[in-house]
C-alpha cells in the first residue's frame, strides 16, 4: 500500500462570518440601548433654607401611613387629589408641590401621588419630612 500519493487537505477555520455576526450583534445593542428611556423622577428635595416662596403660592400634600392624603389641610382620595390640583395649579406648570410623608409609607404610594401630581399639570415637585412633634 502506497499512501505516499495521497495528500491531506489542509483545514482551516473561516472566521469571516464569525466577524459579520460579532459586528451585527454589536450594531444592534448599540441601537437598543440608546432607545431606552430611564424611568427616573426629577425631584426637588426642599431643605431648611428654602422660604422664598409665599405660604398661598405653596401647595403641600400630607400622606399619613395609614393612607390618608391631605392637600393644604383639606381630606382627599387620590382621583379627588388630581382634580384639586388641577383646579389650584390652573396650567401653571412651575408651580412647586411639596409632598410630606412620613419614613413608613410605601414607596409606591408615594410614586402614585406623584404620577396623580403630573397628571394635574406641574413637574415641580418636592419631597420634605414632616416636622418632629
Amino acid at each position: 500500500m502506497d499512501f505516499s500519493g495521497r495528500q491531506r487537505t489542509k483545514q482551516e477555520l473561516n472566521v469571516a462570518p464569525l466577524i459579520d455576526v460579532v459586528f451585527l450583534l454589536l450594531i444592534f445593542f448599540m441601537l437598543a440601548s440608546t432607545f431606552i428611556k430611564p424611568e427616573a423622577i426629577d425631584l426637588m428635595l426642599e431643605g431648611s433654607s428654602t422660604g422664598g416662596n409665599a405660604a398661598e403660592e405653596m401647595l403641600n400634600i400630607e400622606v399619613v401611613v395609614d393612607g390618608t392624603i391631605r392637600l393644604n389641610g383639606l381630606r382627599l382620595s387620590m382621583p379627588q387629589l388630581e382634580a384639586e390640583l388641577a383646579s389650584r395649579i390652573q396650567g401653571d406648570q412651575t408651580r412647586p408641590v411639596t409632598i410630606k410623608a412620613a419614613a413608613e409609607v410605601p414607596v409606591q404610594t408615594l410614586v402614585s401621588i406623584m404620577d396623580r401630581v403630573r397628571a394635574a399639570g406641574t413637574n415641580n415637585l418636592r419631597l420634605a419630612t414632616p416636622e418632629a412633634r
